[in-house]
């Protein structure tokens, strides 16, 4: 049942980057604050069980709100390229720290072989991504690639490091509160959504919404900013965390799959490649079982 939710998981996310260029007119804190909102807004009627303790609940929040914010700021200072790199770490980082939150669980090189083959699929598929946005003139991030500073570019990496920081520690914090509901993830994604909202309009009006911009949020909320939150704590609670991490590899290849598909660019021999790294990685982490380490 884990392994499923995190495949619904991974298929979900997987159509984010073909929302988010959808929606690229947009500001990203406004984006954030309405999907998150919504994602929220679907655990409500479970609200009075959203028991938990005081320190899990302001960690919880502040982990998604920090997660959404300083990945979405990362890719708007420096090229998608090297940011999304930097930002696949965080499977690697679940799998290195999951022994940290996690104590019957250790790691050998069953568990780190198929990670480090997933990260290098996750490079080959960013790289097509990015192949995939620029061949079709996609939006300005694409067209600005190389044309940031050296500074602004470091704080871009710095930033992404950061996110995947903050989403291992965040995925790997409910693994030590397993008798805490998953549908109390709508706390944490209705406070970081309705953070960022303050946060936008303190200094911004409510901007031009067309009708398509208002399904894909809604979608958003509903699917990889909301429902496939829910789905990736019940699978981190209740599955082991460093096959998860590993299957989680899928997202960038399957992404620009969608990216592709939807932008009406042929897919490349980049993606065919990162594609097959990432199937092995997953093949080997699915046959891989037991606690003890190598």
């Amino acid at each position: 049942m884990a392994l499923f939710g995190v495949a619904v998981t991974v298929l979900m996310w997987s159509t984010l980057a073909s929302c988010v260029v959808v929606v690229g007119h947009l500001p990203p804190l406004f984006v954030n604050g309405i999907a998150l909102t919504v994602g929220g807004l679907l655990g409500l009627p479970w609200a009075r069980d959203w028991r938990m303790p005081p320190l899990l609940a302001v960690a919880g929040s502040v982990g998604m709100f920090a997660y959404h914010v300083v990945y979405f700021y990362a890719l708007q200072l420096a090229d998608p390229v090297g940011v999304s790199l930097i930002h696949y770490l965080w499977p690697i980082l679940i799998v290195i720290l999951s022994p940290v939150f996690t104590r019957d669980v250790r790691i050998g090189s069953r568990h780190l072989v198929p990670a480090a083959l997933g990260f290098a699929g996750a490079i080959l598929a960013c790289f097509a991504s990015w192949s995939t946005a620029s061949a079709s003139a996609a939006g300005p991030a694409a067209s600005g690639i190389g044309h940031a500073g050296i500074a602004i570019t470091c704080v871009a990496y710095a930033l992404a490091l950061l996110s995947a920081f903050a989403w291992a520690a965040y995925s790997l914090l409910g693994t030590r509160y397993r008798q805490v509901p998953s549908h109390c993830v709508g706390l944490f994604c209705l406070s970081a959504g309705l953070g960022c909202l303050a946060l936008y309009f303190l200094r911004s009006s409510w901007p031009h919404v067309t009708m398509t911009d208002a399904g894909v949020l809604m979608y958003m909320g509903l699917g990889p900013m909301g429902g496939a939150f829910y789905l990736w704590d019940f699978a981190m609670k209740r599955g082991d965390p460093r096959k998860t991490a590993v299957l989680s590899y899928a997202i960038p290849v399957l992404s620009t799959l969608f990216l592709s598909a939807y932008l009406r660019v042929p897919m490349t021999a980049t993606l065919w490649a990162g594609a097959l790294l990432v199937t092995v990685s997953v093949a080997m982490a699915s046959r891989s079982h037991g606690l003890p380490a190598d």
